[in-house]
């Protein structure tokens, strides 16, 4: 029959949610006499090693009563360390929405016209008030006697290549690739040449 001693120290413990072990084994060698306690889970907390129960009544009241040494603890098989729960599983990441449109890459150096016999124009972008065009030469001019005049300004810039051009009351510039003008509108201008062994790209914004 549980005697005083084990009745105050099992009331201990459910006051603090753990439940008191004692033994009652005789046999030599055994731990008769000796507490253990294991938590609401059946988890071992204190007094209980591999070879059955190893703490004294002295000791399991020092432990409930919160002055238990960490001694008994760090012993070698003497105490199972209560486990310590593990990190909280990260959540997996959210997908990334799936593009609602695919962009669209071209080069304008890419697939040059051989623009042999005449330039070759291509509209790149038309929109009110702007027109962005490519223009690929080989060697051609504007004649001296048919010089180009436009309603509207055009911003041009030289993409590779070389050429010349004159602007009505102006002498004749040299462009090379990078080089830009503006020519108003209403102005004559010529192309007085453009390299024959390579293209010359050119890409002519109108504005208005």
């Amino acid at each position: 029959m549980p005697n005083e001693t084990t009745e105050k120290l099992r009331e201990m413990a459910a006051h603090r949610g753990l439940k008191l072990v004692s033994s009652r084994r005789r046999k030599p060698g055994g731990d008769f006499g000796k507490y253990g306690l294991h938590d609401a889970a059946g988890e071992p907390v204190f007094g209980i090693g591999d070879d059955g129960l190893q703490a004294s009544d002295e000791e399991i009241e020092d432990y409930l009563r919160g002055a238990a040494s960490n001694a008994w603890s760090k012993s070698a098989g003497s105490v199972k360390a209560r486990r310590k729960p593990g990190p909280e599983p990260k959540a997996a990441p959210k997908p990334r929405p799936k593009p609602r449109f695919k962009v669209k890459i071209e080069n304008l150096l890419a697939k040059l016209p051989a623009a042999k016999r005449a330039e070759a124009f291509t509209e790149l972008l038309a929109r009110p008030g702007i027109r962005v065009e490519r223009i690929v030469s080989r060697g051609q001019a504007t004649p001296e006697d048919a010089p180009m005049v436009q309603d509207a300004d055009e911003w041009v810039l030289l993409l590779e290549g070389a050429a010349g051009m004159r602007i009505e009351d102006s002498t004749e510039v040299k462009l090379g690739p990078g080089d830009h003008l503006l020519i108003a509108a209403g102005q004559k201008h010529w192309v007085t040449w453009t390299a024959r062994d390579r293209a010359t790209v050119w890409l002519a914004v109108h504005l208005g």
